[in-house]
C-alpha cells in the first residue's frame, strides 16, 4: 500500500546489493522513446481517471508487465518490483475491473520468489505521504479523507491473493529494523 516504507526499503535493499534491478510500473516513462502521450505522473493520472475499469486495468497491467519483462532482460540476478500486481489489480477489482479479467491477467505475471508486504494502519499510511493522486483516492478529489476510504476499500481484496512466499513486517518498527527484517527473509532465500 501506498505510504507504507515500501520506497524506503528499496532503496536500502539497493544500496545493500548493489547489482539489482528496481522494476516500476512507471518505468515506461523513463524510456527514451517518444510514444507516450504523457510524460509525467500527473498526466498519467488524469489519464488514469478518465478510463473505464476494465481498460485502466488493461493499461496498468500492459505498464507492469513491460517494466518486469525489461528486468527480466537485464543483467541483475535480483529484481525488487516496487509495489506488484497486488496493488493494482486490489484497486482496479474496487474501481469495479472484471474479477476474470484480473484472474487471467494474473497468469501473465511471474510468480516472485518472495514478497514483502509491509504493513501500515491506512490513516497512518495517509499521514506519512505529502501529497496524494486521484487514481489512489478511489478517481475522487486527492485528499487524505478520500485516500483513507478508498485504500480500506481496496484493502478488502488483498486477502484474495495467492499469498504463498508472503512474509508482512509492520513498517511501524524502525527503518532499521524494516530493513534488516526483509534482509534476514531475502538471505534466507538466497543462501
Amino acid at each position: 500500500m501506498d505510504g507504507t516504507g515500501k520506497t524506503t526499503l528499496i532503496n536500502s535493499l539497493s544500496n545493500y546489493f548493489g547489482n539489482v534491478h528496481v522494476s516500476k510500473i512507471w518505468d515506461l516513462l523513463q524510456t527514451k522513446e517518444q510514444f507516450l502521450p504523457f510524460r509525467s505522473k500527473k498526466e498519467v493520472d488524469t489519464f488514469l481517471c478518465a478510463l473505464t475499469p476494465d481498460s485502466r486495468l488493461f493499461f496498468l497491467a500492459h505498464a507492469l508487465k513491460y517494466s518486469i519483462d525489461k528486468a527480466l532482460q537485464s543483467e541483475s540476478k535480483c529484481i525488487i518490483v516496487d509495489g506488484y500486481y497486488f496493488k493494482y489489480f486490489a484497486s482496479e477489482i474496487t474501481l469495479g475491473a472484471q474479477s476474470k479479467l484480473v484472474d487471467s491477467l494474473i497468469e501473465s505475471f511471474p510468480k516472485p520468489d518472495l514478497v514483502i508486504e509491509l504493513s501500515l494502519e491506512i490513516e497512518k499510511a495517509a499521514l506519512r505521504k505529502e501529497k496524494f493522486s486521484r487514481y489512489e483516492c478511489g478517481l475522487q478529489e486527492a485528499n487524505i479523507e478520500n485516500f483513507v476510504r478508498f485504500q480500506t476499500q481496496a484493502q478488502a481484496f488483498w486477502s484474495g491473493f495467492e499469498r504463498t512466499n508472503w512474509h508482512t513486517i509492520n513498517s511501524q518498527l524502525s527503518v532499521d529494523e524494516v530493513f534488516n527484517r526483509s534482509l534476514s527473509l531475502i538471505n534466507a532465500l538466497i543462501f
